[in-house]
């Protein structure tokens, strides 16, 4: 699995873009934490507008950058993933979140699980929270598809293992996130359990999204089409959060457009299709 214009390192090379690698995961994984204690040594209540939290967002991208721009095998490509890159990727990145969406409300509301009737109501209240929710992924895309996906994919891993190690760096980062610094009633307005449970529910979950995110910046070259399917999959909270589509108890796990099997196995799909058509797996073999 290698990504297109991007040598291959070897020998010294090759150890300082691993050692490179360690220090952005250890660095990326320690920001949250820090934030916290930030917010703590400042005696401020831990929240998405405190220090802390500006000071996780803001940092896995800071690192990213530094490493990549410091890695001759990851130069040119991280900064080419600034542009636009190719626009195929594009059609995918606004299609994949909406349909699993959709697909999971269809599934809910026919087995009388959920009724999506409210949801209309909340259309001011996602437009409102479109620039944050951008600005927040262009620090999350810019770290995790500009830096960390290509770094990985340099290390000739095979996909299983990027994903992987992606999804549970990526997943692992949010845990800050979900325990302290988001409001508790948000999350449990989705999935009514203790943040903490929360955040590691997550944990799979991004894995499994892992394959669309890598893929979509290969196909691409380009971050813009995972932020763009990351800002639909995070809009998308936002009627959830305030009580927009009630789900009968137990069943949050099976039809819940964030947390629920069914939508995040379309997502899975998806990104594993992008891999098997891009590695060749999808054509038919010869007899």
């Amino acid at each position: 699995m290698t990504m297109a214009r991007t040598p291959r390192p070897s020998g010294a090379a090759a150890a300082s873009s691993t050692i490179r690698l360690v220090i952005f995961s250890i660095i990326t994984l320690s920001s949250g934490w820090i934030g916290l204690l930030v917010n703590n040594a400042l005696g401020v209540p831990h929240s998405m507008n405190s220090l802390g939290s500006l000071i996780w967002i803001v940092t896995p991208l800071l690192a990213g950058a530094v490493m990549a721009l410091s890695d001759p095998s990851l130069r040119r490509p991280y900064a080419a993933s600034w542009l636009p890159g190719r626009l195929r990727a594009y059609g995918v990145a606004l299609g994949v979140f909406p349909l699993s969406f959709a697909l999971a409300i269809v599934v809910g509301w026919a087995a009388g699980w959920l009724t999506p009737a409210g949801l209309g109501a909340f259309g001011g209240a996602v437009a409102a929270g479109v620039l944050g929710t951008v600005l927040k992924n262009v620090a999350e895309e810019g770290a995790w598809r500009g830096y960390l996906a290509p770094a990985l994919i340099g290390r000739q891993l095979s996909a299983p293992w990027i994903w992987l190690i992606s999804g549970m760096i990526w997943s692992l980062w949010h845990i800050p996130y979900y325990g302290w610094l988001l409001d508790e009633s948000l999350t449990r307005s989705v999935y009514d359990v203790p943040p903490l449970v929360y955040a590691l529910i997550t944990v799979p979950i991004m894995i499994c999204w892992a394959p669309l995110f890598t893929e979509l910046r290969i196909l691409s070259g380009s971050i813009w089409p995972g932020l763009i399917a990351h800002s639909i999959a995070n809009l998308s909270q936002i009627p959830l959060s305030l009580g927009g589509l009630p789900i009968a108890p137990g069943r949050e796990l099976l039809v819940s457009p964030l947390v629920g099997v069914i939508p995040n196995a379309v997502v899975l799909a998806a990104g594993l299709g992008l891999w098997a058509r891009r590695t060749g797996r999808l054509r038919r073999r010869p007899r």
